[in-house]
């Protein structure tokens, strides 16, 4: 019966508002520009329309609201994402699925090419795992109606229930293939006055955190001429 409900509610929560093309048209990157400078291990982070999106984007206070690794050629597509979905769990997608959403590109600095076909066959090992629906329940509290919650404690309801072996979410399979190649996120400083830092857990990883953090790069297209 949970898993019933649950399934209801992530098709309910994943129903995507459409959004003229228009109002993207000035801020959103072009895949076609974007996909020849895409390497394996980039972080792709996705400005979402759903309903799940909106909550999330309201809890983490930020535009990115999913995240997926782009693992390069891989079968029948040609640039091969390996994400986890509400409905359908980790899989891959072709990146020309996000055609019409806002993306950013994030690339960690510091891996080698031994550790990048690591996590690249980490993540497809994962492939299949369904997403864990408990958080479904997390979100849906703050869509109907959105409660006041302090900021403090935001970050902390998107880590729940994200630590089940067989299941993720989004950012935090992909922050635990960074933690398996000893590669910093977002760390925190456990004595601020030695300046000793610590890896933060990975299933209290946001989509965000790639996008602030001073390990990623930030890779987007020159523009071709100015206004």
């Amino acid at each position: 019966m949970l898993e019933k409900i649950s399934s209801f509610l992530a098709s309910f929560l994943t129903k995507e508002k459409s959004t003229p093309q228009s109002q993207n048209i000035y801020y959103q990157v072009s895949l076609d520009e974007i996909k020849p400078m895409l390497k394996p291990c980039d972080v792709i982070l996705i400005e979402g329309k759903s309903r799940v999106s909106r909550a999330i984007q309201f809890i983490t206070e930020s535009n990115w609201s999913h995240a997926a690794i782009f693992i390069g050629k891989f079968k029948n597509y040609e640039n091969c994402l390996i994400e986890v979905k509400l409905v359908d769990g980790c899989i891959y997608t072709d990146i020309n699925h996000y055609s019409n959403y806002n993306i950013r590109v994030c690339r960690p600095m510091f891996l080698s090419q031994l550790k990048k076909r690591n996590m690249v066959k980490f993540f497809k090992n994962k492939v299949g795992v369904t997403y864990d629906l408990r958080n479904i329940f997390d979100l849906v509290r703050f869509i109907y109606p959105n409660p006041p919650i302090p900021k403090k404690y935001r970050r902390n309801l998107i880590g729940i229930g994200a630590g089940t072996p067989t299941k993720a979410i989004c950012s935090t399979l992909i922050a635990r293939g960074f933690e398996k190649a000893n590669h910093p996120i977002l760390p925190l400083e456990e004595m601020p006055e030695k300046r000793n830092l610590i890896q933060r857990h990975y299933s209290f990883c946001l989509p965000k955190d790639f996008d602030i953090s001073p390990f990623f790069d930030i890779i987007k297209p020159r523009p071709k001429k100015t206004f």
